[in-house]
């Protein structure tokens, strides 16, 4: 089993493919253009306190979140639907950080999305991830 499969029952196959590949891709140092096209055109971003729209911004923050980082390992443990056919869902997971400056630490996070079909392909049009950025700063 891929380190990137949650339990996910009752959501949709597609969009569990999806964070399968979107995890790894989110854990590639340098796939910053394969991560901001993991989005819709005018897709809204919001990673702790950070907000962004379309996919420029998106690709501005996604380097952004890789400055200080060496490593990163999500680990998403379940998924969930807000019903059977839902584009719609939660999820919640761990993260493994290494830091450029040595630095190792594990956070929990949680995050909402949305899907919609752009081009004929499944994309995220809405996403905020919740994790305590001050675990961070706590790195040992």
């Amino acid at each position: 089993m891929s380190q990137y499969q949650a339990s996910a029952p009752g959501v949709k196959p597609d969009i569990c493919e999806y964070f399968e590949r979107f995890y790894k891709t989110s854990d590639t140092p340098d796939a910053h253009e394969k991560y901001s096209e993991s989005f819709t055109k005018d897709a809204k971003l919001i990673m702790a306190s950070n907000e962004v729209n379309g996919r420029d911004d998106i690709l501005k923050l996604r380097k952004g979140m890789w400055e200080k980082v060496a490593k990163r390992s999500h680990h998403p443990e379940k998924i969930f639907s807000f019903g059977s056919d839902s584009d719609d869902v939660m999820l919640y997971g761990t993260v493994d950080y290494e830091l450029k400056d040595g630095k190792k630490t594990n956070l929990d996070w949680s995050a909402r999305a949305r899907f919609a079909k752009e081009a004929g392909e499944l994309k995220m049009k809405f996403y905020q991830v919740y994790l305590d950025t001050a675990a961070m700063s706590k790195a040992k």
